[in-house]
């Protein structure tokens, strides 16, 4: 949320405190190399106890070809991908070289289905179980730069030095754009310890499988997201230690890095319109750590030292979240900020610099023009109101996991998988006096999945604006669901979220979700599913269903002089497709002219009750610290909306 001084700074303040209920830790991840599509080497177990029972009229090896033949016949062909076994040809831990008995089976490389078909209807189980020496060769086989990925696949601890856990830590001082997915099949509660370490300190996942059905769901997602990374995109940038001579940047799209230390990295933002209102956002990964509040600072100063606008970033749900944060130079009683003929942009990673070391971020700089006039305009906007949304039959869509991937989704219904700790990201755009709704909705779950799923799961839901705000509507009325998060059961769950109408003067309002929406463009949904600490690895359908509400263009203002808006266009690497069925003319996904009732399933009772049969006593058990800061924000912005706004300059 972008903050300003004055007393919208309270209402700021509590809104955060409100969000905080939602955040989880996170697992930091750097940008691949221009070009780079990332690594994966798959590292299986091939050790004598995988003759043992699946559990599914299998035995584990044979579940395991099963599964692996699978999720390499999907993969797509430009996909660098290797094979590693271990315990295939030592009988033995008595016999020479029992301990370091691993084999790369097939290189790394792209267009090799059929070499890896091949080894893995090969692939037998033999001997002693060495995890640690495996690792320790499968990081070799990576290289040392790029997007590089293990997915380890065991069904026992080791039974050879060195200790796997110690392992991945040495493995992961290699740079954060490596890590250590686990999936551990059918283990017993040590072997599980020593490989949810595993893939702790290798920055990875770790989830359980227990069948034929598990162990595939679960290498195709840690796979798919091998070559679908997180992305940091625009033209690079170094920052300066400090303002003097720091870089001088017009508005545009950015890279850069933190640095090692609390330093923090100074730009220069020349303003290329009198009177413009500057916007600059940052975006990265968010660190690993149980922190609520990403501690890093992100500033608009005038030359002078005159404050106009700042912010902590905003961390987002998920295992592999992100973080944005926002400042303006917009301000109604600093007429300085509006007349510098330079601004100083500065970023600070603040108390987290050691787990924000060297990662990369995205910046942002926007400008827009100042208006002729405000008399006609509309007002800011009020509190929405929920509209039921006829959606399309849904089709199928490949989610992003950062801003540059994420697929550009019309008004209608899609279909895509949602995993335990993983974020989605889609773009939407929106104009002038439209508002976007967006609605996740998950039918009642049954069989393995329910089993996986557990009593409760959390599904969260946010906007995001062009620049980086957490734009929700707090006090929107009768949406499906309560706030951002929505309690999952096997019942399903209808849970929708909504920002207000983009109207100009809503950058006159109290907090972020006005603010944010205060100008037109690509806004993000990002949507997330709880995870546990140990989780089995399966996914649920979800339908994702977007509306646009209100009339495009509508409060459109007249900027002086003919000026228009200068955005940070992003950079986008090659797109991942979309749709498995024919795409719109304009390469966004189209859903179809077949009309069905958006949601699915699960009745969508229009109120403000959560999805699904869940006990209200059992809600509000959980989320009753929540609820009173909801309170507690509420109070405050009611204050706020009783003293008198400050006039427009």
């Amino acid at each position: 949320m972008t903050r300003t001084k004055g007393p919208r700074r309270l209402a700021a303040l509590v809104l955060l405190a409100v969000g905080l209920a939602w955040l989880p830790a996170g697992a930091a991840q750097a940008d691949p190399e221009p070009g780079d599509s990332g690594k994966l080497v798959l590292v299986l177990d091939s050790s004598g106890s995988m003759k043992e029972p699946a559990g599914d009229g299998k035995t584990k090896i044979v579940a395991a070809r099963t599964a692996l033949a699978q999720v390499v016949s999907k993969l797509p062909e430009t996909s660098q991908v290797g094979l590693r076994v271990y315990g295939a040809t030592v009988f033995k831990r008595s016999q020479p070289g029992a301990c370091t008995d691993t084999q790369l089976t097939v290189p790394i490389g792209t267009g090799n289905r059929p070499q890896l078909l091949t080894a893995i209807s090969a692939y037998k189980p033999f001997g002693e179980t060495p995890i640690g020496y495996a690792l320790q060769q499968a990081a070799k086989d990576l290289g040392p730069t790029g997007q590089r990925t293990i997915v380890l696949v065991s069904d026992g601890e080791a039974t050879c030095a060195p200790d796997p856990c110690l392992v991945a830590q040495e493995i992961a001082k290699q740079g954060i754009d490596l890590k250590i997915d686990v999936v551990g099949f059918r283990v017993g509660a040590k072997a599980r310890s020593q490989l949810q370490c595993v893939a702790r300190a290798g920055r990875g996942d770790y989830y359980d499988a227990d069948s034929t059905i598990d162990l595939e769901a679960g290498l195709d997602r840690l796979s798919t997201r091998a070559f679908r990374p997180f992305r940091i995109s625009g033209t690079p940038v170094t920052g300066g230690p400090q303002q003097e001579g720091a870089p001088v940047l017009a508005p545009g799209h950015y890279s850069d890095k933190f640095t090692t230390s609390p330093t923090a990295k100074y730009y220069l933002i020349k303003r290329t319109i009198p009177g413009s209102t500057l916007r600059a956002g940052v975006s990265f990964r968010r660190p690993s750590g149980g922190s609520l509040v990403i501690q890093t600072e992100v500033k608009l100063d005038t030359v002078d030292g005159k404050n106009c606008g700042w912010s902590y970033p905003r961390a987002f749900e998920g295992h592999q979240g992100l973080a944005t944060g926002t400042a303006s130079s917009w301000s109604d009683w600093q007429k300085e900020c509006a007349e510098s003929d330079q601004m100083v942009l500065t970023v600070s990673p603040g108390k987290d610099y050691r787990e924000l070391a060297a990662v990369p971020y995205e910046l942002r700089i926007d400008e827009e023009p100042p208006v002729t006039s405000t008399t006609n305009l509309p007002a800011v906007a009020g509190d929405p109101v929920w509209v039921s949304m006829p959606g399309s039959t849904p089709r199928e869509i490949v989610p992003g996991s950062s801003f540059a991937d994420a697929p550009v989704l019309e008004p209608g219904s899609y279909k895509t998988t949602l995993m335990p700790g993983e974020m989605q990201l889609y773009k939407v755009k929106a104009d002038w006096g439209q508002r976007i709704q967006a609605q996740v909705t998950v039918p009642q779950l049954a069989g393995a999945t329910a089993e996986a799923l557990g009593m409760i799961r959390y599904v969260d839901t946010a906007v995001i604006s062009p620049i980086g705000e957490d734009v929700y509507a707090v006090f929107a009325k009768k949406t499906p669901g309560t706030g951002k998060r929505g309690v999952l059961t096997k019942q399903g769950i209808v849970h929708g979220i909504t920002t207000k109408e983009i109207r100009y003067l809503n950058r006159n309002g109290p907090n972020n979700q006005d603010q944010g929406t205060s100008t037109p463009g690509e806004y993000y949904v990002a949507v997330g599913l709880s995870r546990k600490d140990v989780d089995k690895a399966f996914t649920v359908p979800m339908t994702l269903t977007i509306g646009l509400q209100g009339t495009a263009g509508e409060g459109r203002p007249e900027y002086a002089d003919g000026a228009t808006p200068v955005t940070g266009d992003s950079v986008t690497p090659t797109p991942t497709p979309t749709l498995t069925s024919t795409p719109a003319s304009n390469g966004t996904a189209a859903p179809s002219d077949e009309k069905t009732v958006a949601g699915g399933p699960v009745k969508d009772s229009g109120d403000t009750s959560s999805g699904g049969d869940v006990p209200v006593g059992l809600v509000a058990g959980l989320g009753g610290g929540a609820l009173l800061l909801m309170l507690v924000g509420a109070w405050a912005v009611l204050r706020l909306r009783k003293s008198s706004a400050p006039p427009l300059r």
